[in-house]
């Protein structure tokens, strides 16, 4: 879950973005990590992807009504708040909508990026992103319309699931459990679907590696900060930086 890239100056770290309300608790290797980093590198401005997220006449809005069940699109409308950034719920991106309807089901408080992010601020410690919010919106625009729609109608079955994955991840995060992480991942229906894992996890895996390997001669001691997914399974990030990496821990 932490991990030197050997011969250089870079680290990798396995985040949670979210973590459950009822377990805030962080390990020790998180504080450790950031006490040892110079400088951070974060996935991306996670305020920044805010303005992406409306369809503006997208088609494809139009068109992932008719995909899903008649009961799952009640549901789901249901659950969608009525006012704000994200209502309503038809003139958003169907990725967006794919992304947002699993946090209505959570109870959580912020993960490891906003509090390292707030910590590096406030001692002056450089960080850089590794894509913009442009890059995050055209991968997961690239997730096929009906594994979005498949994806929605397994959620509203099961509108528990998104918080017991939150929970049981977290729990195996704790114990830096990455083959835990990535079996309770391929149960939910955000990861299992062809088109979703490519999008959210391996395109941009590769993409980011291409970045990240012009930082790898850096003098400043470089912490790369990324979800725990992006380190699980084969097309991890460790795998497409193609560096021998040596756990931390």
């Amino acid at each position: 879950m932490y991990f030197q890239l050997t011969g250089t100056r870079v680290r990798l770290l396995g985040s949670m973005h979210l973590f459950p309300a009822t377990s805030r608790r962080t390990p020790p290797w998180i504080a450790e990590a950031y006490d040892w980093a110079d400088a951070f590198v974060f996935e991306s401005d996670a305020a920044a992807i805010l303005p992406f997220l409306k369809a503006e006449a997208h088609p494809d809005a139009a068109r992932l009504r008719p995909l899903m069940r008649d009961e799952a699109w009640t549901q789901l409308q249901t659950l969608w708040p009525t006012d704000g950034l994200l209502a309503p719920l038809e003139t958003l991106r169907p990725w967006a909508a794919l992304i947002v309807a699993p946090t209505l089901l959570q109870q959580v408080v912020e993960g490891v990026e906003p509090r390292m992010l707030r910590s590096a601020i406030a001692q002056a410690k450089p960080y850089r992103y590794l894509e913009s919010a442009q890059d995050v919106a055209v991968a997961l625009e690239s997730i096929p319309l009906e594994a979005i729609a498949a994806a929605l109608d397994m959620l509203m079955a099961d509108r528990g699931e998104p918080q017991r994955t939150l929970e049981r991840m977290h729990a195996a995060w704790l114990e830096g459990d990455l083959h835990a992480i990535r079996q309770i991942a391929a149960e939910s229906p955000m990861f299992n679907l062809p088109g979703i894992r490519h999008a959210i996890l391996d395109g941009r895996n590769r993409a980011w590696a291409a970045r990240l390997k012009g930082l790898l001669d850096t003098r400043e001691r470089t912490l790369v900060v990324v979800g725990a997914l992006h380190l699980c399974g084969p097309g991890n990030l460790s795998d497409c930086l193609a560096r021998p990496v040596e756990a931390v821990f």
